[in-house]
Formats: C-alpha cells, sequence, structure tokens
C-alpha cells in the first residue's frame, strides 16, 4: 500500500474541508440569526479569549460565559462551569430567591406588644419589639415612618411611664447573626452588620465627632446607643483628620481615636453593633424618652417567655421591589442577608444558613438552573466560602429576564456610568447607559454580571457574567479587564460612543450610530478614568 494512502489527504484536501466545515456553520448561524449575529458571535469570543490572556491577570482564574437572552445560545464560555468566589454577585442569587420566593409585593413587618396593664398613665409591664426580618426599621431614608408610628402608638395609649423593660425579640428569624465564614477582622465594619429577625437603623452606630471650642465633641445616633470611650486631640486649622472608631469582638463598647482639625467640618464613622435585638431594644427605648415615656427597666434583647401580651401596633417595611434598588444598585449587604433568610423562613418555617441554602438550591432549580457545584454560605457575598459558576449566574439573569419580575429585577441593577455602584465606571464609551449589571468586590476577586442592552429596544440583551478570583494585580488593573471586556460586548451589538445625557431605562428607545469599528479594538488591561472602581 503506497504511503499516501496510509496519510490521508493531503494539506490542500484538508484545508478545503475545514473551508466548507466552517462555511456550513457560517450559512447555519445566518439562517438562525442572521450574518450580524455571527460577527457578533465572533468579536465577543475574542475578547473574551484577550480577557483570559491579559498580563495583568496571569495567575489568576478568569471566568467568562456570554449568552444571548432569547435564545440561550452561548457566545462565549470560558471556565463557564467552575466555581468562583461571586463576592456581591451572589446578590443576584439572593434577588431572585426573594422574589420568586415572597414575590414583589412583600413587606416585613415589626410588631410591638405590650405586657401588663395600663392605669393612670403608667405600664406595669414590658414593652416587647417583635421582628420578622425588616432591614429598614430605623433608617430614615427607608422605614417609611415605622420607627415613629411605633413611638406614636404608646404615646396613643396615654403610656407616660413603663415600669418594666424594653425588650427586643428577633427570635423568627433563629439564632445565627453572622454569615457562615466571614472574617474577623472585618465583624465591625458597617458592611458586615449583623443580621437577625429584628433589626433597626442597619445594625450600625454612627459616631459624629466634631471640633468643638478647642475639644472634640461626640455624638451618637440612634438615640440610646451607648456613648463609646474616646481619646480624640483637636489639632491646628488645616491640619490633617484621622479617625478611627473600633469595636472590639464580643464587646459592645466602641473606641474612637484620632485627631481631628480645629477647621474641619463633623466626621461621621460607623460601626457594627454586635446583638441586634438588644441594640433596637436600646435605641427603641431611647426614641421613647426624647418622646417623654419613662423607662424604668432595663433594656434586653432576647426571645418570647410565654407571658400575656397584647398587640399595641404592627408596622410594615416597603414593598421588596422598592427594597431591591438599595438591594442591587448599592449592593446592601444587610438586606441581602435579610431577604435570602426571610424567603427560606416564609417558605419552610426554618432561616438558618442551611435552611436558606436548601431553599436557593430549590428555587434555582425551579427556574432551570443546574446547581451543581454551586456552595451558598451567605446572602451578600461576603464569605469565601461560596462558590457559583459563571454559567449559573448567567442562567439566573437569563431566568429572571424571562419572569414577570423582568422589569422590576432589570431596573434595580446598577446603570453603566450613572447609578450606585457603576456610577465611577464605563464613564464614556459604548458601555456607558447601555449595561445593566451588578458588580462584585472582595479581596482578589472582581466580578461583574448582568445585561449588554442592544440599541433595539424590542431585542433581547446579552447576559454575561465576568469572574475573576486570585488575581495578584492591583484592583483597579482587573476591573479594568474587566470594563474593557463589557466595552467590546457593548460595541459587537451595535453602540458606539457615549450614551445620550437622559436616564436610560431596561429598555433604552433610541437608536445611536451602528459603527462596527469600535468592536474590533483589542482589549486595554490599563486602568483608565472612570473604570478604576
Amino acid at each position: 500500500m503506497h504511503d499516501v494512502a496510509r496519510r490521508g489527504p493531503g494539506p490542500r484536501v484538508r484545508r478545503q474541508a475545514v473551508a466548507k466545515r466552517r462555511a456550513a456553520v457560517v450559512c447555519l448561524l445566518c439562517l438562525a440569526g442572521g450574518c450580524v449575529a455571527t460577527r457578533e458571535g465572533r468579536s465577543i469570543a475574542e475578547a473574551a479569549a484577550e480577557l483570559a490572556a491579559c498580563e495583568d491577570l496571569a495567575g489568576g482564574r478568569v471566568g467568562v460565559f456570554v449568552l444571548d437572552a432569547a435564545t440561550g445560545a452561548v457566545l462565549a464560555d470560558r471556565c463557564g462551569a467552575l466555581g468562583f468566589a461571586p463576592a456581591s454577585n451572589e446578590k443576584l442569587v439572593s434577588a431572585a430567591v426573594a422574589l420568586r420566593s415572597l414575590g414583589p409585593e412583600h413587606h416585613m413587618a415589626t410588631e410591638l406588644w405590650q405586657r401588663g396593664p395600663v392605669r393612670d398613665g403608667v405600664l406595669h409591664g414590658d414593652l416587647v419589639l417583635r421582628g420578622f426580618g425588616d432591614a429598614t426599621l430605623g433608617k430614615p431614608d427607608a422605614d417609611g415612618g415605622s420607627t415613629a408610628r411605633l413611638v406614636a402608638a404608646v404615646r396613643e395609649l396615654g403610656i407616660q411611664r413603663v415600669t418594666g423593660r424594653v425588650i427586643g425579640d428577633g427570635a423568627w428569624l433563629g439564632d445565627e447573626s453572622l454569615g457562615l465564614g466571614w472574617q474577623w477582622d472585618y465583624l465591625d465594619e458597617d458592611y458586615a452588620a449583623p443580621f437577625g429577625g429584628l433589626d433597626f437603623a442597619g445594625n450600625v452606630v454612627t459616631v459624629t465627632v466634631r471640633a468643638d471650642q478647642g475639644r472634640a465633641a461626640i455624638d451618637v445616633s440612634p438615640p440610646g446607643a451607648s456613648a463609646p470611650t474616646a481619646d480624640v486631640v483637636v489639632g491646628p486649622a488645616g491640619a490633617a483628620t484621622r479617625l478611627s472608631a473600633h469595636r472590639a469582638i464580643g464587646a459592645d463598647a466602641i473606641e474612637v481615636r484620632g485627631s481631628i482639625a480645629a477647621d474641619a467640618p463633623p466626621q461621621r464613622l460607623t460601626v457594627a453593633v454586635r446583638e441586634p435585638a438588644a441594640f433596637a431594644a436600646a435605641a427603641f427605648r431611647g426614641l421613647l424618652e426624647a418622646a417623654g415615656v419613662e423607662v424604668e427597666g432595663a433594656e434586653q434583647g432576647l426571645a418570647s417567655d410565654g407571658a400575656a401580651e397584647r398587640l399595641v401596633v404592627r408596622v410594615e417595611s416597603p414593598p421588596l421591589r422598592d427594597l431591591l434598588q438599595p438591594l442591587l444598585t448599592n449592593s446592601d449587604n444587610l438586606y441581602a442577608e435579610q431577604f435570602w433568610r426571610v424567603a427560606a423562613r416564609v417558605a419552610g418555617g426554618q432561616g438558618s444558613t442551611a435552611a436558606a441554602a436548601r431553599h436557593t438550591n430549590t428555587v434555582l432549580t425551579e427556574l432551570g438552573i443546574d446547581v451543581r457545584g454551586m456552595v451558598v454560605a451567605d446572602g451578600s457575598g461576603l464569605s469565601r466560602r461560596n462558590l457559583v459558576q459563571p454559567r449559573q449566574l448567567a442562567g439566573v439573569l437569563r431566568a429572571l429576564y424571562a419572569s414577570p419580575d423582568r422589569e422590576t429585577f432589570v431596573a434595580a441593577l446598577p446603570l453603566a456610568g450613572r447609578t450606585g455602584t457603576l456610577r465611577s465606571r464605563f464613564a464614556a464609551g459604548p458601555a456607558h447607559g447601555h449595561v445593566r449589571a451588578k458588580t462584585g468586590y472582595i479581596s482578589r476577586v472582581v466580578c461583574l454580571s448582568g445585561y449588554v442592552l442592544r440599541p433595539d429596544p424590542d431585542a433581547p440583551p446579552l447576559v454575561f457574567s465576568v469572574m475573576l478570583n486570585d488575581f495578584t494585580c492591583e484592583d483597579t488593573q482587573a476591573k479594568a479587564a474587566v470594563d474593557a471586556f463589557v466595552q467590546r460586548m457593548a460595541a459587537a451589538v451595535g453602540w458606539s460612543g457615549e450614551a445620550p445625557a437622559q436616564n436610560v431605562t431596561a429598555k433604552p428607545n433610541w437608536k445611536p450610530s451602528m459603527a462596527r469599528s469600535a468592536s474590533k479594538a483589542r482589549l486595554s488591561c490599563v486602568p483608565s478614568a472612570g473604570n478604576s472602581l
């Protein structure tokens, strides 16, 4: 037998066969969605490959998954089935679980109960503040006047003095208050505030330091919060102001240290509390006393002991649909933990981490998400024990886009260059005003997942998830690499330049130039103005 028979077709024949196969693929893609979609897909796949090869990310892990919201066609997949720490991209999962379990009109409640009779303006017994997961209580910009109504209800009963205590009861949501795997070194930071059935003022104390005639004056909020210990000096006008507030692990006392310039404006510091229910009781007692109601007993945070009670008033949070904006646009960790756990508590009777993780698997499976390989350790993404795959996040985003909650969900995501955690990114370029996405950041983790909107307001968007883990470059460089990739996607679907100065919604109703030359620009891993956060 001749050698040529053993070797098979020659190089020219093989090249012709490859060309025929490519032509057949292009033909099929054109039949399915048009040749523009083919060019779009190639551009996005090339951009994903360049992101994965970015020198700044060498040694780290890069995951990318991009699909079409309508067809589910995958346009790019780089390690899409591997688990990554999601940081605040975990909030996409929490929002999906809350929306699908509770519904957008769900309200979380707080109740005030009295123990004992009221005679001659005196309550002979206790007041019990009982929470059912409302994270907005005590937040002036969010609670809709609930706190004021609680105080007014006591006054309307004619109560001027309480012989007993103000008791905070957060047992409804369980006894956990910190996420699984949260780090010890940030537990007093405001972004790591504990969660629970009863919350107040975001479970943080606000300390205000100001220079007052050569001495440091310190105020705390909310009323009822314990005054901190302070070691603060007042420096000369124009001097640097350096202040810190700290609460030791397991302690309640807050320490404020440093210096403030004589001409410095008031400085605000926030510190997470240790025990939310006890803090809420103390704050409510402070509000009552400010309203002229004397409370003789000490405030406490504990569950009901079975004593006879009478409901005084029930107040409710704004609906869930209104709370998705602070959850997703501003990336509020407490909201994420509360909604995730409340959803599990309502559905199955338990609000623990384990119960919420089980409920998450159930909800996502019902949405058609393959949850194998997913590990959910908290609702906010602070925990490094979370593992989520880019394809799973993209699946969640696609499922929500196809759901009745689409408008509520998409509008709650940050808008590139305009709102929330994306306000200072995408200051210009094709993505400006045309991408709705959730950011995610903890040390050595940068993620961005969401939608690239199309110029045609009736066309479904691209769905994408980009997850970077374990990189050693600066955070600004990692974010710049992600942002460059997203700019490429926006250019690929037809956007060019900066969006008009208007409030672009989830479905823009205008069409810019369809110039496509920008889609061929190579990725730059160098941070630029507007892409550093």
